[in-house]
């Protein structure tokens, strides 16, 4: 509960705020003078003003990429000095005709966006400006007033023990492991990773200069902040994710929405679930979800199989067997993938449209994870059209670890699909593929998981259930046109548990027929690596979980 919460000025002035109470020239006189003398005030204000603001933008239904002013209600553009101006108003003393031209705007509008704007950006932060909207945190020795609760620490804490109450304006670091901790007032909880290092600035505020934390915000904890260098993140009653480097700073939404709000002049803007973007110091943004799968190609392990290889080929439209265009639509419609369509309905029969593939050397299956652009270079796929893309189809028998129920989970840009005994049971590719709008495969979305470069986060497909006899398999991966590809397919059993992230996935593991070789295991643990620390999503390698082709497959 706040001081002000029976304070008549500070009531009056959120009333002016909402538009539903009149004051009269001398009653504005006086909260003028007010706001001028008392710079607590003015910081409570600010704060109420500002969540008042960004939950109405929260809860409008508009898209996430919202700017805040429209919701502030000014009705024109701010100009970019507009917070300097504002703050020379209330900091130089005026002549009485000058106080009230400025209180002449409707029902003090101008004091809510002064509030909002001004207090909100250079004294809530607790930092001093420099130059290219940059702040710099003003380090405070800890007060006598205790703000979160020390749950769990593994690693090398500094300047603090372990078991202990943390105090506002405290500053904490480790070098290396786990911190959980819980704010006592607002409820929020927060695991961090070493090497971290960030100031409680209050029970709703911290100051994150590096490493990577995830806070969990429960409703009574709406509104609590985390302070970069480059931005501000407020949140709205979400999960997210942040983590500060001396490159930038970058943010996860895994629920819910926050805003963000910049260091200068720049209107705050709420990010969705499953939204991520990347700030740099030069003020740039970066919507990670929208480029390439952000993960190494791995080395092409050995195509030479056995007999206890799953195999496959690899397929592409014969070079210069199609008039050439350059309509994209055409482009669209005459991509491999799309060939494949009547084979997958006819339960991988039909194979009509193969007289104008060519096809790569045989392919062995030893997993899908990873980039996989010269993946048809590798396997002699050469030459084909490349516009209208590449794809590999798997097939054979399988014997599942355990008998019970199992579903995939996974993404590819472009193509993913796995039946079992002749039925699809997951689709995981782009928005945009052939696969997933006409052959309308039940899926289910996950964008709090990330999974490589996916807007939609992993994807899900429906449990299916084997025995102790083999079932066949049918997998088919690829590109609809030119190069850039990426996927990653995993398995779950339904009876089994998986450890989690800290943000919250269970590393299922990869779906394999043979288990790596040593130099093949060194790279996948490489690239989970890789994906954990630059782009979020995870998996693990389980010899317990590979599936082992049937002798008369």
């Amino acid at each position: 509960m706040s001081k002000y919460d029976n304070d008549p000025d500070f009531l009056d002035l959120l009333a002016a705020w909402h538009e539903n109470k009149t004051l009269s020239p001398s009653r504005k006189k006086e909260l003028l003078e007010r706001l001028e003398q008392d710079e607590a005030l003015r910081l409570e204000l600010a704060r109420e003003i500002e969540m008042a603001g960004l939950t109405r933008a929260a809860q409008a239904g508009e898209p996430r990429w919202l700017e805040l002013e429209e919701k502030l209600g000014t009705g024109k553009e701010i100009s970019p000095d507009f917070e300097s101006e504002v703050m020379k108003k209330l900091q130089t003393k005026t002549p009485e005709s000058g106080r009230k031209s400025i209180l002449g705007f409707p029902n003090l509008v101008w004091l809510g966006i002064a509030a909002a704007l001004v207090f909100a950006f250079l004294n809530l932060s607790n930092k001093e400006p420099v130059d290219k909207g940059v702040a710099k945190l003003i380090h405070k020795e800890p007060l006598d007033e205790a703000v979160a609760k020390l749950i769990r620490l593994e690693g090398i804490a500094k300047p603090m023990e372990k078991e202990r109450i943390l105090q506002k304006g405290e500053e904490f670091a480790i070098e290396q492991g786990l911190v959980e901790m819980a704010f006592r007032e607002t409820g929020v909880h927060l695991i961090g990773t070493g090497p971290l290092n960030m100031t409680l600035l209050g029970n709703d505020r911290i100051f994150l200069n590096e490493g990577e934390i995830k806070l969990v915000v429960p409703p009574q904890g709406i509104g609590f902040v985390v302070d970069t260098l480059e931005r501000k993140f407020v949140d709205l009653g979400t999960s997210f994710v942040v983590q500060a480097t001396n490159e930038g700073s970058k943010v996860l939404v895994l629920e819910g929405e926050i805003a963000v709000g910049g260091r200068n002049d720049k209107p705050s803007q709420l990010m969705g679930k499953g939204s991520t973007a990347d700030f740099d110091r030069n003020g740039s943004v970066n919507l990670r979800s929208r480029g390439p799968s952000g993960v190494p190609e791995l080395s092409l392990p050995s195509m030479v199989t056995s007999e206890r290889s799953l195999t496959g080929k690899i397929y592409g439209i014969k070079e210069g067997s199609l008039p050439s265009t350059t309509d994209k639509e055409k482009i669209k419609k005459r991509a491999i993938v799309r060939n494949f369509i009547p084979l997958v309905r006819s339960g991988f029969k039909n194979q009509d449209r193969f007289k104008n593939f060519v096809q790569g050397r045989p392919l062995r299956f030893t997993g899908i994870a990873g980039t996989y652009d010269n993946f048809p270079l590798r396997t002699s796929l050469s030459p084909y059209s490349v516009e209208n893309g590449w794809l590999a189809w798997y097939s054979g028998k399988v014997k599942a670890p355990k008998t019970g129920r199992y579903r995939f989970w996974g993404y590819a840009d472009n193509n993913l699909l796995v039946a079992i005994d002749r039925k699809p049971v997951f689709e995981g590719s782009r928005y945009d593929s052939h696969f997933q709008n006409e052959l309308k495969v039940p899926r289910k979305n996950h964008p709090f998981l990330p999974c490589l470069n996916a807007r939609a986060g992993f994807a899900s497909g429906k449990w299916f259930e084997v025995g102790d006899e083999p079932v066949r398999i049918d997998l088919l991966f690829g590109e609809t046109s030119m190069t850039m590809t990426s996927g990653l397919l995993l398995i779950e059993y339904q009876e089994d548990s998986y450890e989690k992230t800290y943000w919250g996935q269970p590393k299922w593991p990869l779906f394999l027929t043979e288990f790596p070789q040593e130099k093949q295991l060194a790279e996948l643990d490489e690239l989970r690596i890789h994906m954990e620390e630059k782009i979020k999503g995870s998996f693990s390698v389980s010899q317990d979980s590979v599936w082992q082709v049937a002798s008369d497959s």
